[in-house]
């Protein structure tokens, strides 16, 4: 066996598979850069990045200007939620190459998750022109197009991500591609018979049309729109400000039945389960929050990377020990 057998295994998407191999090439080899890039490489395929962390950090230590393991070393750092870490990592690569398509990426994907729309849409505009193959860019824009109310626009960006390779080490997953991509052709359906405009009716119905439509857009935009899930709303925020973890998310609970297409209300209860240790109750609200709005957010940048970071723990597979 050589690090080719192991780049073949890596080649195929079988990192668990590519792991010993290259251990034991690291193990014949410790001074050889790519042989514990490779690793590196196949830890992170593996969604097992601490010991990817470790082994880039002292490649870049030795070799400051390769590139390619500092870029890596970006992605592992966002994928153990260390966004400040991953940050300085890509500035550092761009500093060297400006255009590099990759680091443009990681930005884009930071900028995306702490909210920061111009930022995260400029990153992932510059990474698609060094990249046009950057199917997680398409991604990410057709989310930012989707939030903003551009429904057409996300659609076609996520067909042109659907017709693109898988990458190596994605961060959108086919499925969930798919998930989207049918989610977002759902709604375009009201769009597309609302512009055939509306049938003649009496002037109370059109009234009561126009209140259920504000109240259901209220809803779709994650602002609480019922009253009674409006104070149940408050009172969970309330009791997290005081670490009432499990008091808020029994509020939250109250909130989502009184208003249950609410993201913004899904996605507190799921924080608010997450922080009670109840992770199973967490990940599902998080996943119906994101059914409704792919783009949900908590409503402060703190609060939002930790459950980001406690969302990538809870999904985190059992880890791969290398032999």
């Amino acid at each position: 066996m050589s690090i080719n057998d192991g780049l073949a295994l890596i080649r195929r998407h079988d990192f668990e598979g590519a792991l010993p191999l290259l251990a034991a090439e690291v193990r014949k080899r410790p001074d050889d850069a790519y042989a514990a890039y490779y690793l590196a490489y196949a830890f992170v395929g593996a969604q097992d990045p601490q010991p990817a962390v470790t082994l880039l950090a002292k490649i870049i230590e030795v070799h400051p200007d390769f590139t390619d393991a500092r870029s890596l070393l970006g992605l592992a750092r966002i994928r153990i939620s260390d966004f400040v870490g991953a940050t300085t990592e890509y500035e550092t690569v761009l500093a060297r190459e400006p255009k590099n398509a990759a680091a443009l990426l990681g930005l884009g994907m930071i900028a995306y998750w702490k909210r920061e729309t111009a930022v995260a849409e400029d990153y992932l505009d510059r990474a698609l022109r060094g990249d046009p193959a950057a199917r997680d860019a398409l991604v990410f824009k057709a989310d930012l197009r989707y939030a903003a109310g551009d429904v057409t626009g996300a659609v076609m960006l996520l067909r042109d991500a659907k017709r693109l390779r898988r990458p190596a080490l994605p961060e959108i997953a086919d499925t969930e591609i798919a998930d989207r991509l049918s989610r977002y052709e759902a709604a375009l359906q009201p769009i597309r018979r609302a512009r055939g405009g509306l049938p003649d009716m009496p002037g109370w119905v059109l009234c009561v049309l126009g209140v259920t439509l504000a109240l259901t857009f209220m809803a779709g935009a994650g602002l609480p729109g019922a009253w009674n899930g409006m104070r149940h709303y408050r009172d969970g925020k309330a009791r997290l400000v005081t670490l009432d973890y499990p008091g808020c998310a029994a509020e939250m609970e109250q909130a989502v039945e009184s208003v249950p297409n609410s993201p913004k209300v899904w996605a507190y209860e799921a924080y608010c389960f997450l922080l009670d240790k109840d992770t199973k109750a967490g990940l599902s609200a998080w996943y119906t929050a994101r059914s409704y709005d792919p783009a949900v957010t908590l409503d402060t940048q703190s609060d939002q990377l930790v459950l980001l970071a406690k969302i990538r723990a809870a999904n985190a597979p059992p880890k791969v020990t290398a032999k």
